[in-house]
Order: structure tokens, then sequence, then C-alpha cells
């Protein structure tokens, strides 16, 4: 089952990524390759992005896989989303921030995340 999906909110598309409660592995690599092809193939500047990292376990591998893929994205994307952020995540995700060169807007659920990406 994919981790990728698209949900319409107030008339734009967005992608949700749902990591939630993934852990280091293929599904986590094969769900980034997924991601990554689809954003590849959009317009510059198109995307609005949700990554749920919701109860998800990470590590170093990982992060570096995330810092490759926010890197590649950026082209791409016109807003981005991280939700469940929580504990030593954020520590993951500011790496990642550093790396990429781009912020983050957190949310907590899901909802509150597509309200402000539809503003953008």
């Amino acid at each position: 089952m994919s981790r990728i999906s698209f949900v319409e909110h107030q008339g734009k598309q967005i992608i949700v990524m749902d990591f939630s409660h993934l852990r280091p592995g293929d599904e986590f690599l094969a769900s980034i390759a997924e991601a990554k092809a689809w954003m590849a193939s959009q317009p510059a500047k198109s995307i609005l992005s949700i990554f749920d990292a919701t109860g998800a376990v990470y590590n170093m591998d990982v992060i570096a896989v995330l810092k490759d893929f926010t890197k590649h994205n950026e082209p791409f994307i016109k807003a981005s989303t991280v939700v469940g952020i929580e504990g030593l995540l954020n520590i993951g995700l500011t790496a990642v921030s550093k790396f990429s060169g781009r912020t983050f807007k957190t949310f907590k659920d899901r909802p509150s995340a597509m309200d402000w990406l539809v503003e953008q």
C-alpha cells in the first residue's frame, strides 16, 4: 500500500506523505523513491505537501536520505509542512532543514497543516 496520496482541500491539491509509525528499512526507502519521482514530474514551485512523521522512528541513515530528499524537492515545492514532530524528531528536522536550506512549518495535525497550505 502506498504511503503517498493526494487530497483536495479547498480546491487545491495536496500531496500527503504518510510516514507515520514508519521505521527505517525497505518500506521507508520505497516510499521516498515514489514521492521523489512524483515530485520531479511536477512544474517548478507548484507542490503543496504534508510530511506526516507521527510516531515514526528515525536513525542517521534515514536522516541522510531525508536530507537528499528535501534538497531534491526544493525546486518543486511551493509550500510544505511537517506533522507529528515531537521530542528527538525535532533534532532530525533541524538537521534536514540546515542541510537543505529549507524551513518547515510544523503542525500537530493534518487538518491544520492543510488549512495553512491552501493559504500559501
